[in-house]
C-alpha cells in the first residue's frame, strides 16, 4: 500500500470515527461530556489528573493524595498509570503545556478532552485492524468496513464513556492476531513478542482477556486452517512459548507490580450462581454491550459461504462468542472466574468484523437465492427476539431508528452480491452510515439519557457538588497557612471519595478498585471504621472518632454550614468561606512518633475499638513481639447495666423483626460514667433476607448504609461500631425487614489518654520531609525509645534506612509504617519503589536484548522461500 492509500485509509478511518462520535460532539459543545456520573467522574477524570502531575512532575510510584498514600504506579495499574495509549496523551498535553497552547490540566479539561482522545483512538483501532485483515489476503474497502464494525461498536461507546480505559484493549486485539498469524504463516516470532509486552504492559486484567481470545484463536485455527503450508503446530507451540516468555519479560516491568497490587487488594469470594446459559438478553434489537449490525445476522446466514475456509473460521468464532454472550458462566471465565461481567464482547466484535470482511470479499460467491434466503431468516430471528423479549417495545427514537436501519441495511444486502462495482461499494456506504447511526442513537437513548450521562456537564462539574472555585480557594487557604503534612477530611459530598485527587489535597478517602488490604482490614476489623456506606473498592473518613484523626494527622475537616454538626472532640472553627465551615484539630499529634511501649496486635484481639485507639496513643501496636505488653485498663460494657427496648416490631435472642416502615431497638443506659465524652456501639448486623436491596441504618444521628447481601460490591462484613455523642438512649434503626443484631457492647470514650498525648511536651524534637516515594526524618532519640511509626500506610515496596543502616520494615499500628530506633540522633529515609523493580528492570532489559538477538538471528538464517503470504484456502481472486 503506497503512501498515498495509506493516507487516504488514515482519512476514512477518522471520518468513520467522528461520524459515529456526532451526538457527543454536539453535546461537547453545549456543555455536556462523555463521561459517566458515576465512575466517570469518580474514578476516570481524577485518576487521569493524578496521573498528569505526578508523571510531569517526575514522580512515578507514589502518591499521598491517593487515600492515606498508595502506591499508585501499581494500584492505579488497573486504570492508567501503565496504559500506553494514555502515557502518550500525557505526553502530547505536555508538550501542548509547555508550548502555552493550552493551560494546566484539571479535572474539566480531561472530561472534555474525552471526546476528542475516543476519535483518535478509535481511528487508529480501524486503521490498524483493517491491516491485519488485509493481511487475510482480504481487499482494502470490504477490510474497512468490517473494521469499522469493530471499532464503532456498542460496546466500545459504552466502554469509553464509563470506563474509558476498558476500550483500549481495543487496539491490542488485532495486534494479537497480527502476531499470531505471522508465527503461523511465516514462523516469524517479532509481532508476537512485541503484541505480547504491549499487552501485558498495558493491562493486566484485559490482557487476562486477550490472552484468553488468543488461546481460543489458537485453537480455532488449528481446526480451521487457512493456507496450505502452514507453521507445524509443535513449530507454533515452540514458537508462542519463546516468544511470550520474551514478551512476558519486557512487559513485566509493569504487569508484575500491577498484578501484586491486585492480589494484595481485598473483595469477598463470589459465590453466588454462574447459569451456564441466559437469553434474557436482547442482542438483535436492545442490547447495552452486544448489540450485533444487521450485517453480521446477514451474513451468518449466508450458509454457502461456509465452504470457505477463512469465513467459516471467522463465523465459527463470531457464533461461539454469540453464545459466550448468553452464557454468565464464560462471563465469570472472562472475568478471572469471579461475577459475570460482559467486558469480554468487543472480541465477538472483532471476529464478526472479520467475517463481514471475508463475506463482502467473497460477494462472487454469493447468488440472488443466497441473498433472499438470508434476508428470509434474519426477518424471522429478528421476530423471533422482538417476541422472545417480553419487555421489548417500540418506544424510544433509539427502537424506530433500529427498526428503520435494518430495513435498510436489508435493501442494501441485496446489492452485495452486484458485479457492478458502483452497486456494492454503494452498499457499503449504506452499511457503514447505518452503523454509524446506529451509534449515534445509541449514545442519546442508552448513554446520555438512560444511563444518565447528561448529569456530566461543564455546569455541573464547576459546582460545590464537584469541583468549585469557592471549594478551591479554601483549600488553598488552609495549604498556605500550614506548611506541615496534615490531612482533610472533606464532608461535602460524601460519595465522591477521590474529592482529594480532584482538589489537589492530603484527604481521607478513596475510590479505586485496587487498593492496599491493610488499610481496607484497618477500617474492616481491626478498628472498624464506619465510612457512612458499606462499599469495597473505597474507604472515607475516620467515622468521626477524635482519637483516629489525631493518630493519622487529620488536621481540618470541611463541611457545608449548617446549624447542627456532628463534629468530633477537640475540632474547633478555624475558617469559612460562604458555604463551607473549616475546623481545626486541637490535639495534633506529631507526624512521627516514637515509644518503647509496645502492645502486641494479638493481644488486643479481644479489646474493645476504644481500647485499641487508647493502645496506639500511648504506645505502639505491633504484630509478633515477644516482649510483654504494658498495662491497658479494661474499660467497662455498659451493656451490662443497660435495658434494651424493640421499637416497631421485636427483638428475641439477636433477631430483630421490624414491622414498622422503620424500626430497630433502643439500648437504654440506666447510667454513664461522669467522665464520658462519647460512646462507641458496636453489634452485629445482617439482614436476614439475601435478596432484600440496601438498606440505611442510623444509629442516633449518624447515618450509614449497608449493602444487599446479593451485591457485588458487598464487603461480606457485618461487625460494626458507630461512635455516637453521649446519650443516656442510643437508638438503632433500620426499615422493615427481618435482622440478626447481635453482640451489642457499648463503651465510653473520656479522651483523657488524647489529650495526655497532646499536651506533651514533644520530648524528641524532628525534621519531616514528605516528598513524592521519599520520606525523610531527623530527630534526637533522647528517651532510647525503641520503635517510630509514620501515618503512612504500609505496603511491599516501602524500604528504610536508619544512620545510612539498611533496616526492616516493620507493620504499625495494624497498618502503617514503622521502624526500630537507635540510641541518640536518629536520621530515618523511607523511600518507595513499586515491589521487585530493580530485578524487573534487569529483566525488561535482558528480554529485551534476547528478543532483538532471536529476531536478528532467525532472519539472517531464514530464506525468504519460507515465507508465506496471500496462500489462503478458497480463492478470492
Amino acid at each position: 500500500m503506497n503512501k498515498r492509500k495509506l493516507l487516504s485509509l488514515l482519512f476514512f478511518s477518522m471520518v468513520i470515527a467522528t461520524l459515529s462520535h456526532l451526538f457527543f460532539l454536539q453535546q461537547w459543545v453545549e456543555g455536556s461530556y462523555m463521561a459517566g456520573p458515576n465512575d466517570g467522574l469518580n474514578q476516570m477524570l481524577p485518576f487521569k489528573q493524578l496521573i498528569h502531575e505526578n508523571y510531569t512532575s517526575g514522580n512515578f510510584f507514589y502518591s499521598f493524595e491517593f487515600g492515606f498514600g498508595g502506591g499508585f504506579f501499581g494500584q492505579l495499574g488497573y486504570y492508567f498509570s501503565t496504559n500506553l495509549f494514555f502515557i502518550l496523551t500525557i505526553l502530547v498535553v505536555y508538550v501542548l503545556e509547555l508550548l502555552h497552547i493550552i493551560d494546566t490540566p484539571d479535572v474539566l479539561f480531561w472530561a472534555q478532552a474525552t471526546i476528542f482522545t475516543s476519535i483518535i483512538r478509535m481511528t487508529v483501532v480501524i486503521f490498524a485492524t483493517t491491516f491485519v485483515f488485509r493481511y487475510f489476503s482480504i481487499r482494502t474497502i470490504p477490510a474497512f468496513v468490517g473494521a469499522c464494525l469493530y471499532g464503532a461498536s456498542v460496546i466500545y461507546f459504552r466502554h469509553v464513556t464509563y470506563w474509558e480505559f476498558f476500550a483500549d484493549a481495543f487496539l491490542f486485539v488485532p495486534l494479537l492476531v497480527f502476531g499470531t498469524e505471522k508465527i503461523i504463516r511465516e514462523q516469524n516470532p517479532g509481532w508476537f513478542i512485541f503484541a505480547i509486552a504491549a499487552t501485558i504492559f498495558n493491562n493486566f486484567y484485559f490482557a487476562f482477556i486477550n490472552l484468553l481470545f488468543v488461546g481460543i484463536y489458537i485453537l480455532v485455527r488449528w481446526f480451521i486452517p487457512l493456507q496450505k503450508n502452514e507453521t507445524p503446530k509443535l513449530q507454533q507451540i515452540k514458537q508462542y512459548g519463546i516468544s511470550g516468555v520474551l514478551g512476558f519479560g519486557i512487559g513485566s516491568i509493569a504487569f508484575i507490580p500491577t498484578i501484586y497490587a491486585y492480589f494484595q487488594n481485598y473483595r469477598p469470594a463470589f459465590n453466588q450462581e454462574r447459569p451456564l446459559i441466559d437469553f434474557s438478553d436482547n442482542m438483535l434489537l436492545d442490547s447495552r454491550t452486544f448489540l450485533l449490525s444487521t450485517v453480521v445476522v446477514l451474513f451468518l446466514f449466508v450458509f454457502s459461504l461456509y465452504k470457505h475456509h477463512l469465513f467459516r473460521f471467522f463465523a465459527a468464532l463470531t457464533l461461539l462468542f454469540i453464545l459466550f454472550h448468553f452464557s454468565p458462566f464464560m462471563g465469570s471465565v472472562f472475568n478471572g472466574f469471579s461475577a459475570p461481567r460482559h467486558r469480554f464482547e468487543y472480541l465477538g466484535f472483532f471476529v464478526a468484523g472479520g467475517m463481514v470482511a471475508t463475506g463482502l470479499q467473497l460477494k462472487d460467491y454469493i447468488k440472488k437465492k443466497h441473498i433472499i434466503s438470508s434476508i428470509l431468516l434474519a426477518m424471522l430471528a429478528y421476530g423471533a427476539f422482538a417476541l422472545y423479549d417480553q419487555t421489548y417495545a417500540i418506544r424510544t427514537i433509539f427502537d424506530q431508528y433500529m427498526v428503520i436501519q435494518t430495513i435498510i441495511v436489508m435493501g442494501a444486502f441485496i446489492f452485495v452480491s452486484a458485479y457492478n462495482r458502483k452497486l456494492w461499494l454503494s452498499a457499503c456506504i449504506i452499511i457503514l452510515l447505518a452503523n454509524a447511526g446506529m451509534m449515534n442513537t445509541y449514545q442519546f437513548d442508552k448513554l446520555y439519557k438512560g444511563g444518565e450521562v447528561e448529569k456530566t456537564t461543564k455546569e455541573y462539574i464547576l459546582s460545590g457538588g464537584y469541583h468549585s472555585s469557592e471549594q478551591q480557594q479554601l483549600i488553598h487557604r488552609i495549604q498556605q497557612q500550614d506548611e506541615s503534612f496534615f490531612r482533610i477530611d472533606w464532608k461535602g459530598t460524601d460519595d465522591r471519595n477521590n474529592v482529594p485527587i480532584i482538589q489537589d489535597f492530603n484527604g481521607t478517602s478513596v475510590y479505586s478498585s485496587i487498593l492496599n488490604r491493610h488499610v481496607l482490614f484497618w477500617y474492616y476489623e481491626n478498628l472498624e471504621v464506619d465510612m457512612k456506606q458499606e462499599s469495597i473498592s473505597r474507604y472515607s473518613g475516620f467515622g468521626n472518632r477524635a482519637n483516629l484523626y489525631s493518630l493519622l494527622r487529620g488536621k481540618y475537616i470541611i463541611t457545608p454550614k449548617a446549624p447542627e454538626r456532628n463534629i468530633p472532640y477537640g475540632f474547633e472553627p478555624y475558617m469559612e468561606s460562604e458555604n463551607y465551615q473549616v475546623y481545626r484539630n486541637t490535639n495534633t499529634l506529631p507526624f512521627a512518633r516514637t515509644s518503647s511501649q509496645i502492645y502486641k496486635e494479638e493481644s488486643l484481639e479481644d479489646r474493645s475499638m476504644v481500647e485499641r485507639e487508647q493502645a496506639m496513643l500511648k504506645g505502639i501496636v505491633l504484630p509478633n513481639v515477644t516482649t510483654d505488653p504494658p498495662t491497658l485498663t479494661a474499660l467497662p460494657n455498659l451493656m451490662d447495666q443497660a435495658e434494651v427496648e424493640a421499637v416497631g416490631g421485636t427483638y428475641n435472642n439477636g433477631q430483630l423483626h421490624v414491622s414498622s416502615e422503620t424500626g430497630g431497638i433502643n439500648i437504654n443506659l440506666s447510667s454513664l460514667p461522669k467522665d464520658a465524652n462519647d460512646l462507641y456501639v458496636s453489634f452485629y448486623l445482617k439482614n436476614n433476607v439475601k435478596e432484600a436491596p440496601w438498606f440505611p441504618l442510623h444509629v442516633n444521628d449518624f447515618r450509614t448504609s449497608r449493602k444487599s447481601r446479593e451485591s457485588f460490591y458487598r464487603t461480606g462484613i457485618n461487625d460494626i461500631t458507630i461512635r455516637v455523642p453521649k446519650d443516656q438512649q442510643i437508638a438503632i434503626r433500620v426499615p422493615e425487614g427481618s435482622y440478626t443484631l447481635n453482640e451489642l457492647e457499648v463503651y465510653h470514650q473520656d479522651y483523657s489518654v488524647l489529650n495526655q498525648a497532646a499536651q506533651q511536651t514533644n520530648p524528641q524534637p524532628q525534621e519531616v520531609s514528605v516528598n513524592g516515594n521519599d520520606i525523610s526524618i531527623k530527630l534526637e532519640n533522647e528517651q532510647n525509645d525503641q520503635f517510630l511509626t509514620i501515618p503512612v500506610p504500609y505496603e511491599k515496596g516501602w524500604h528504610v534506612k536508619v544512620n545510612g543502616e539498611t533496616k526492616e520494615v516493620r507493620r504499625a499500628n495494624y497498618t502503617f509504617l514503622g521502624v526500630e530506633l537507635e540510641k541518640g540522633e536518629n536520621t530515618i529515609s523511607f523511600t518507595y519503589y513499586p515491589p521487585y523493580f530493580k530485578f524487573l528492570l534487569l529483566t525488561f532489559a535482558l528480554s529485551l536484548l534476547l528478543s532483538t538477538g532471536w529476531i536478528w538471528i532467525r532472519k539472517r538464517m531464514r530464506p525468504v522461500s519460507d515465507v508465506q503470504t496471500g496462500l489462503f484456502m478458497g480463492k478470492f481472486d
